[in-house]
């Protein structure tokens, strides 16, 4: 058994996932969610669809990892990173340059 196994890990994993996401979900859940819910006459199940859509994206990657194997995964996440983050610095590359012709003409 490695470091991180038994319940240490789930619970390692479980606290970053929510100290990532907190601010963010606590307003949206908090600030957004609850009122609607309450105004709505369904709103009951509002909770439960929030909770799904919250976490199937991590459940997802997660069986992603489980069916690819560690070293895949990580290596084809690597990848698409490199890709993403190239991708990323073009867009922002083309907006100063959009940003700066615009302001600059006026």
């Amino acid at each position: 058994m490695g470091t991180w196994g038994g319940l240490l890990g789930p619970l390692a994993l479980g606290g970053v996932y929510g100290l990532a996401f907190c601010p963010t979900l606590f307003w949206l859940f908090f600030g957004l969610l609850l009122p609607l819910a309450l105004a709505s006459p369904l709103g009951f199940l509002l909770p439960g669809v929030f909770a799904l859509g919250t976490g199937l994206p991590l459940g997802l990657l997660l069986l992603l990892f489980a069916r690819l194997g560690r070293g895949q995964a990580l290596k084809g996440m690597r990848h698409l990173g490199s890709a993403l983050l190239r991708g990323a610095g073009g867009v922002f590359v083309v907006l100063g340059i959009l940003d700066t012709v615009l302001y600059w003409n006026l």
